[in-house]
């Protein structure tokens, strides 16, 4: 059996009948008049009231859309893909395109996307309705007042907010792209009662009935003068309180006016109650943020539906931050996917390059060409590093080794990394290393990481033949690097931001520089890591620059633990059996014959199943397995070799192009004795065996 409503629960139609049937009892008393003029009067505050925080609640729920939106587009425009993309053509349809396609709503609003060059020109969007040439000439106006701004167009009976954020040089502040973007003003309504409109408009609208607020917005809005408009006259009509006599006796009219007024107060109370309680829980949502605590589902059915649809834009904006997260975690994947393909290529070639300088030594045109392919492989190894690092280490992901470190050796091998950079540019470099030991906790690779950056990032910047100084200094409990040079300096627009991503000195025409602007901010984040503190200083253009690393010393008396020296030759004592496995067939021929040039006997196959049958009935000292081998990974293969009698003493080496810790990790927990990254390079492979061998057995 159905039950009977209540009073608090039925819908605000029933309560003003409710309330109207008992006005029109009342009015037959001799107190009718006074008492209908003051229920009435209450009523109707309660009508604008209600009118009034409904018009304010839209306009808030417009301008949080539009702030989602403006900021939206900011990430997006902050986003390294799309800095990428102005400089990588060849990859703009492997994952600008994707990223672009993936940006179709915000808050449930279609938004159209396009990414242009600094020349206003398309280079992807996520759609097929198009900009028009009104719009695309704003666009290039903006472009070149270099100035992000908001316009309305007006297209036939509809209208559309147009909306530029630029993408810029840090330095110069110049924009070399854009992403332009735009609404239709119908679909930034909260609903069908509502009116959306702008300056210029609203003469047209002065006498139209409603409530008007303006639209607090984005300052990239605010010339726009946006305010909404909300129509309660059904509401207000549902109000109006018909006039009808009736006769009572004088002592009942008190009475029944006493209860007119009790009633009309309370209801007035009751109609605001709910929508006070959805305005406090929206409160909370905008200190405390998006999270599981959604509106409490009570009161009139008016108030439950409104508060279902704020449930429901709720676990839409829920989802669209599960959502970012999914996309950043694919990001991450992504990235380390490009890293291993691109090794890949980058194996054969260096190992070519370098059996060319082994086997043509005497011939100077073959060894300088080695050497020039030598080093713009190591170039392309240092960025695609670079390029892993600055996204694990912005997002919080990088961890970094705990062991003590002396800062003398760890500048010294910088040094020796950097060497031929200075000397081919004909750099004078002095070192000034402090005699007594500087003992630091940390990590031994990322500290040599920072130092080797410095003054990668000194020579770049400084002109052939200039002066580089490096220092390493106690002062206090602090160890202090120093890295100066005398090259084209920092600008005083520059110095404050010359630890962001992206940011870069001015660029030559010739683009002799080079980079992508990381560097700097891969050495400020492991500084920070290691608890300490990197600054730049600068006279400014042409004045050189000095850049300072303050990192804390170990407490005195703290025991140093030794650090491993590097091995003492790349040569062998004798040659070794060899079985090289993968299935890059120019990768896997161009290590053997590096390896047989050295002396050693080699073995090649190109897959797992191979490997097996040739393990199976030959003896190998060393095998060095490709992770990525496609009929069965190298971890799998690792274990199956060992458990094979030819090969349990044998000795395996991980070779892949994937280099992260985690990689790392998995390869020893495979049972592999070492983990080379490609490409690799002749010394560093001959010093590993070299190191292996001369291991004692586990």
């Amino acid at each position: 059996m159905m039950a009977w409503p209540t009073f608090a629960t039925r819908s605000l139609t029933q309560r003003f009948a409710f309330a109207s049937a008992v006005l029109a009892a009342a009015a037959v008393l001799l107190v009718a008049a006074a008492s209908f003029w003051l229920v009435n009067r209450q009523h109707n505050a309660a009508v604008a009231l209600l009118e009034g925080r409904e018009a304010a609640f839209q306009a808030r729920t417009v301008g949080d859309t539009l702030a989602t939106l403006a900021s939206r587009m900011d990430e997006v425009a902050g986003s390294p893909i799309l800095a990428t993309a102005l400089v990588d053509s060849a990859g703009r349809e492997t994952y600008l395109a994707p990223f672009i396609n993936g940006l179709r709503q915000i808050n449930g609003i279609p938004v159209q996307v396009l990414f242009t060059d600094f020349e206003g020109k398309p280079i992807a969007g996520n759609g097929s309705e198009r900009f028009d040439p009104a719009q695309l000439a704003w666009l290039r106006a903006r472009l070149d007042e270099g100035k992000e701004s908001a316009a309305i167009f007006r297209q036939g009976p509809q209208a559309e907010l147009v909306g530029v954020s630029l993408l810029r040089y840090s330095r110069t502040n110049t924009p070399e792209g854009a992403l332009l973007y735009k609404v239709r003003m119908q679909d930034l309504r909260p609903g069908t009662a509502s009116a959306l409109g702008w300056q210029g408009q609203m003469a047209a609208r002065a006498h139209s009935p409603g409530t008007e607020v303006p639209v607090r917005v984005p300052p990239l809005f605010a010339h726009l003068g946006l305010s909404l408009r909300v129509d309660a006259s059904e509401l207000g009509h549902l109000l109006a309180t018909p006039w009808t006599q009736y006769s009572l006796i004088g002592g009942s009219a008190a009475l029944i006016a006493l209860l007119v007024f009790l009633l009309g107060s309370r209801f007035s109370l009751g109609l605001t109650q709910d929508l006070r309680k959805l305005e406090q829980f929206a409160g909370r949502i905008g200190q405390e943020g998006i999270d599981e605590q959604r509106a409490e589902l009570a009161g009139s059915s008016e108030t439950i539906n409104l508060a279902r649809s704020i449930n429901g834009m709720l676990d839409r904006l829920h989802r669209q931050q599960e959502h970012l997260q999914r996309e950043h975690r694919r990001k991450d994947e992504f990235l380390a996917m490009l890293a291993h393909e691109l090794r890949n290529p980058l194996a054969p070639i260096s190992s070519a390059a370098q059996l060319l300088r082994v086997l043509f030594a005497n011939e100077p045109r073959i060894r300088q060409t080695s050497e020039v392919i030598s080093r713009q492989v190591a170039h392309m190894t240092h960025l695609v590093d670079d390029l892993l690092d600055v996204s694990r280490v912005t997002r919080g992901l990088a961890t970094i080794e705990q062991a003590d470190v002396e800062l003398g050796a760890v500048l010294r091998e910088a040094v020796e990394q950097i060497t031929p950079l200075i000397e081919a540019r004909g750099h004078r470099l002095t070192v000034d290393i402090a005699g007594q030991p500087l003992p630091v906790c940390g990590d031994r690779t990322r500290l040599i990481q920072v130092a080797a950056n410095l003054l990668n990032n000194a020579a770049k910047y400084t002109p052939d033949g200039g002066e580089l100084r490096v220092a390493l200094r106690q002062e206090g409990e602090m160890a202090v690097l120093r890295v100066e040079d005398n090259g084209i300096g920092i600008g005083p627009d520059l110095l404050p931001v010359v630890f962001d991503l992206f940011t870069q000195a001015q660029r030559t025409p010739d683009r002799a520089q080079g980079g992508l602007g990381l560097g700097l901010a891969l050495v400020k984040k492991l500084v920070e890591l290691h608890g300490g503190a990197v600054e730049a200083h600068s006279g400014g253009a042409g004045q050189g620059s000095s850049f300072t690393v303050r990192l804390p010393l170990l407490a005195a008396g703290h025991g140093m633990v030794a650090t491993p020296a590097a091995a003492a030759g790349t040569g062998m004592a004798e040659a070794s059996r060899i079985l090289v496995v993968d299935d890059n067939v120019d990768a896997a021929d161009t290590l053997a014959m590096l390896l047989d040039t050295a002396g050693h006997r080699v073995t090649v196959v190109h897959s797992a199943q191979a490997a097996l049958e040739v393990a199976g009935r030959e003896t190998f000292d060393f095998i060095l397995l490709d992770i990525g081998l496609p009929d069965m990974s190298g971890h799998e293969l690792a274990p199956a070799l060992k458990r094979l009698p030819c090969c349990a003493d044998a000795v395996l080496i991980a070779v892949s192009g994937y280099g992260q810790e985690q990689d790392r990790r998995m390869s020893r927990e495979a049972g592999f004795a070492a983990h080379l990254v490609k490409p690799i390079l002749a010394d560093e492979l001959m010093a590993t065996i070299a190191r292996l061998e001369a291991a004692p057995a586990a």
